[in-house]
């Protein structure tokens, strides 16, 4: 098999001819990596034989991307999602968000126009293969990301456009604590905001879609979960976010595009108007706030793709521990439905030497079945 048809017989519960995987290590996991011998002109994709490519989406109301100052080994940044925030330069780290551009309805009223599609053949490209995350760069021409975008599938990987969701996207411009409190007090500008986003979501994804650039499946990065279940009632975000992701669903259905969702923490209460709202695929499944592959495996069978739930804990402490929780998620794969992948991202502490057994140990426990 390829790549892209390895990852979709895992979501056609197909039987894989190798175990599916992808990993997403921080940036300074990367960089210690090359140091203890990863080759460096080679991509982490081509070395471990990922089998997904993404590109991400700029779907920000494109407020200017600015660095504002440096701090020591922190900088502190304008970014155009509309947030000032702190954070370590080039690794891993809470982030100190400072502030964000929508005080209150006034400054979303005056600054609401942002969320749309720019015309004209000078206007950027909104999609790019590099991450929109504390990027400083130009985004390409819309010309230029077609080139990426042909050099990418030519490589046949199952390849994954990536945006963010309307809670997470919403956040970024409102503020956290503000926007929680929002959808107590004025759950319709809630509505109203996550709307918007997913409109400009549907309209980008559109645009790609005409050029030619036709993904195989659209990744939502949507934080909704903490270790001890969800940030808000199931209620409240049926309420004010739900609509937009089953819109987004049904757009991505009408195309033919699978739906895939990045979820922190334990977001498992809204599992089943997830699945009916379209997703196919949720990751990270985190470990440590009670998600359990095997288990999911059992209660949701062919109704969900499992991807990811690798103890990242596990990866720092005792081989053996770690070994174990291997050898019991990682056949998972052998009827479809399983992608290899940790359970967030993995850190710099997990060696490269580490992480390569990690992978040939996973890929053993499939071949050996």
């Amino acid at each position: 098999m390829t790549s892209r048809e390895r990852i979709r017989a895992a979501l056609n519960f197909e039987t894989p001819d190798r175990l599916p995987c992808n990993e997403s290590p921080w940036e300074d996991t990367v960089e210690a990596w090359r140091q203890q011998g990863l080759p460096a002109e080679v991509s982490l994709a081509d070395y471990f034989g990922f089998d997904i490519q993404t590109m991400s989406l700029d779907v920000s109301p494109r407020f200017e991307q600015r660095l504002l100052r440096r701090e020591g080994e922190y900088i502190v940044y304008t970014d155009r999602q509309g947030y000032t925030v702190r954070k370590l330069d080039g690794k891993c780290g809470t982030m100190e968000f400072l502030e964000h551009r929508t005080a209150d309805r006034p400054a979303w009223e005056a600054h609401r126009h942002r969320w749309r599609l720019e015309d004209g053949p000078t206007a950027p490209a909104r999609i790019d293969e590099a991450s929109y995350f504390a990027r400083f760069s130009p985004y390409p021409s819309w010309d230029e990301a077609q080139r990426q975008y042909d050099r990418l599938r030519g490589q046949d990987r199952y390849l994954l456009f990536v945006a963010y969701g309307p809670w997470e996207a919403t956040w970024r411009h409102r503020g956290f604590a503000n926007l929680l409190m929002d959808l107590a007090t004025d759950p319709d500008w809630v509505f109203e905001m996550a709307e918007t986003h997913q409109e400009l979501v549907m309209a980008v994804l559109q645009r790609c879609l005409e050029l030619g650039m036709r993904p195989d499946g659209f990744y939502m990065v949507e934080d909704l979960g903490c270790e001890r279940g969800l940030l808000m009632s199931p209620a409240s975000w049926r309420r004010t976010l739900k609509p937009s992701v089953c819109r987004l669903g049904e757009f991505l259905a009408r195309h033919g595009l699978d739906f895939w969702m990045h979820c922190c923490g334990n977001p498992s209460a809204l599992f089943d108007d997830l699945i009916a709202c379209g997703v196919r695929v949720m990751q990270p499944l985190q470990v440590s706030a009670g998600l359990d592959a095997p288990d999911l495996r059992q209660h949701y069978g062919r109704d969900l793709v499992l991807y990811g739930n690798i103890d990242v804990k596990k990866m720092l402490g005792p081989r053996a521990a770690l070994e174990a929780e291997i050898r019991r998620k990682a056949p998972l794969a052998r009827r479809g439905g399983y992608i290899f992948h940790s359970d967030h991202s993995v850190p710099p502490q997990v060696s490269y030497e580490l992480y390569s057994w990690i992978l040939a140990t996973a890929r053993k426990c499939l071949a050996n079945g």
